[in-house]
């Protein structure tokens, strides 16, 4: 209970972060409809409800999508983000419910950077596929997926995932860092790494693994899969309360 207590007022500072918007006039192209393709830098008017499209549609490389701490509510199977192959795109300060992927880069969407962003209540938080993605100071709760991304130096940071049915935060690529990032009550594992040379540093699992509640004795804190690196996971961090009885795979990193 101390620890679900203290999730939950983290993530409620989170959500009264990301739910002031700036009252200052920002430069860029307005965002005020669902589905609407963004070729330069732009910005969320309001908050949206987005039952039958997606949210916003990156149409430009090197753009930045600032939803001003408003939310984008979808339905169906349509994303909150979705940028389908665009580079260096950064996506940050709002709220993203209720798609079938809150923040979906695909097709080697590379660069791309979130930050200050709360996915909830999504088939799949926040879902990369492409080199160099960041993502820090954000929060993924009560999805499926918390956080995946798939490619070559990923960079997680100051992350809380919470709640997801699946895994917390998911790496798959070599080069990746995971570090000061919170996984707990995950049913699966709460910190997942397939990858080469990996950094998984100062971060928190706890209580993952419960599918349903139930233990199978199975669910990791912390797990870099066996066969994927030839150069060892460093770094150590705090891992407790997981279904797994040895908590990190390798034990050297809790």
């Amino acid at each position: 209970m101390r620890l679900r207590t203290f999730t939950l007022c983290a993530l409620a500072t989170f959500v009264l972060v990301v739910a002031a918007p700036d009252t200052q006039a920002k430069s860029g192209t307005p965002i005020t409809a669902c589905g609407q393709v963004v070729t330069t830098s732009a910005f969320l008017t309001r908050s949206l409800l987005c039952p039958n499209a997606s949210g916003v549609v990156v149409g430009a490389d090197g753009i930045t999508i600032d939803l001003e701490g408003f939310t984008l509510r979808g339905g169906g199977v349509h994303y909150g983000i979705d940028d389908p192959g665009y580079d260096r795109v950064t996506v940050e300060n709002g709220v993203l419910r209720s798609f079938d992927v809150g923040l979906y880069a695909h097709d080697s969407a590379d660069d791309v950077r979130v930050s200050n962003l709360l996915a909830s209540g999504n088939f799949f938080g926040v879902y990369i596929s492409g080199n160099g993605a960041s993502v820090k100071s954000s929060a993924a709760s009560g999805n499926g997926g918390g956080v995946y991304v798939q490619g070559e130096s990923a960079r997680v940071q100051t992350v809380t995932a919470v709640g997801n049915h699946f895994d917390g935060i998911s790496i798959d690529g070599d080069a990746p860092s995971v570090r000061s990032s919170t996984a707990s009550g995950n049913e699966s594992d709460g910190i997942i790494v397939a990858g080469d040379a990996a950094v998984i540093r100062s971060n928190r699992a706890e209580a993952n693994g419960f599918s349903g509640g139930v233990s199978d004795a199975a669910g990791l804190g912390i797990e870099v899969v066996n066969g994927s690196f030839t150069t060892p996971p460093v770094g150590t961090s705090v891992a407790r309360g997981n279904d797994a009885p040895n908590e990190c795979n390798p034990a050297s990193l809790c």
